[in-house]
């Protein structure tokens, strides 16, 4: 049976060599050859999930070492390995320092030392997946972390990201993007810039208030210091080129002057500056058909193709959200999970404490105890609840922890 996310990819220019592994390996895996890396390096880029690349050294064009070394950029988690027919020990030494092999085997090789090669070589790259799989779940947390200590301190700047996430996923999802992580990630980040301007600054530009030549300079900034804050940091490096470039049109306006345009535009970039720019045109109670309309008059800024699967997607997604029960609680009855239906608000002076859509935390509940505590909070508190209990007889809400 062959298994549907195991593939190899064979480089040689003898046919014998390229008809034997899909003998030995086609009923394991799927088995991709081709005669010349002119032909593999495209294919690789279309498959960077393949888990074996097997090459020879004399290969035309580039040569096998420097074709390993082209493939370690496109395809890093795929175990490389190498045939030769030389001895020479400073060839053997060049092919492993040069082209980051991970296995080096003699010709002629028998069909066991194929094998063994081979079942090293996945088990290699299924080590190394592994290892990505629990880095970024350690970043994520990490992130998640940060982001919700942020938006307690800054929560008019981070309200929109828990709005913004599940967006972006669905949008996402729709359209077959692959690497939805950088995308969860630059939304989480995406307000940082928003959150380290002046707060004068920060509010004439809400407000739509002309600025002084100055201020302009200082706003025009914020997405490269957000880039020079992120960039630094291991796995975060993409994300923080898409989010320097998430202001810049689809048509080449926008920031930075000199970026690139249209589908040369990161596509995560791309889903950012739509979710951004919908949720100012967007009212309290979230994207409705008037904030479409509102983006409409900009068209040329934002990628077609997004534009639209975000309107069919996200007014779905709205209706959906509508239709879902809610339920009223004081603080001391909220749960880790709830997400919030509105705003929560401080009693007094309506000061935002936490935004809607926010999912709720065993830390954000303490949070608004304490708050509770020392400034009041306006209750109760409308969440949607995954398991809901039930309603009262006649219709009405139940009110939990009154």
């Amino acid at each position: 049976m062959v298994k549907s996310l195991s593939q190899i990819l064979v480089v040689d220019a003898d046919p014998k060599v390229l008809s034997a592994f899909e003998r030995i390996f086609s009923d394991q895996y799927r088995v991709a050859t081709f005669d010349e890396p002119n032909k593999a390096l495209p294919w690789i880029k279309e498959n960077p999930g393949v888990a074996v690349i097997v090459s020879a050294i004399n290969l035309s064009g580039m040569g096998g070492v420097s074709f390993l070394s082209a493939c370690e950029a496109a395809a890093p988690y795929a175990a490389r390995i190498l045939l030769t027919a030389e001895k020479s020990v400073d060839l053997v030494k060049q092919a492993v320092n040069n082209g980051h092999i991970f296995m080096l085997l003699t010709k002629p090789c028998s069909q066991a030392e194929l094998t063994a090669a081979v079942h090293a070589g996945m088990t290699q790259h299924n080590r190394l997946l592994q290892e990505r799989t629990v880095l970024e779940r350690t970043l994520s947390g990490s992130v998640k972390l940060l982001i919700e200590m942020l938006s307690l301190f800054h929560s008019e700047a981070f309200r929109r990201t828990s709005v913004m996430r599940p967006q972006a996923m669905r949008i996402a999802q729709r359209m077959g993007v692959k690497k939805t992580w950088e995308l969860d990630m630059a939304v989480m980040f995406s307000p940082l810039g928003e959150a380290l301007l002046p707060k004068e600054i920060l509010a004439r530009y809400r407000t739509a208030k002309p600025l002084t030549d100055q201020q302009r300079e200082i706003l025009a900034r914020a997405p490269a210091q957000t880039r020079d804050l992120l960039k630094n940091i291991p796995q975060l490096d993409r994300v923080a080129e898409c989010l320097y470039l998430s202001s810049r049109g689809f048509d080449g306006s926008g920031f930075p002057v000199d970026g690139p345009v249209g589908v040369d535009i990161p596509v995560t970039s791309r889903i950012l500056k739509v979710l951004t720019d919908l949720w100012f045109a967007s009212p309290e109670t979230g994207v409705d058909a008037a904030a479409f309309e509102a983006l409409a008059i900009n068209r040329r800024q934002y990628d077609p193709e997004i534009l639209q699967v975000a309107r069919e997607e996200l007014l779905d997604m709205v209706s959906d959200q509508q239709n879902r029960a809610i339920t009223l609680c004081y603080i001391r009855a909220l749960r880790p999970g709830d997400v919030l239906v509105d705003d929560v608000l401080s009693e007094g002076s309506h000061e935002l404490v936490l935004s809607r859509g926010h999912q709720l935390t065993g830390t954000t509940i303490r949070r608004l105890d304490q708050y509770n505590h020392v400034s009041g909070i306006r209750q109760p508190i409308r969440v949607h609840r995954e398991e809901q209990p039930p309603t009262a007889s006649n219709g009405e809400l139940e009110m939990i922890g009154a």
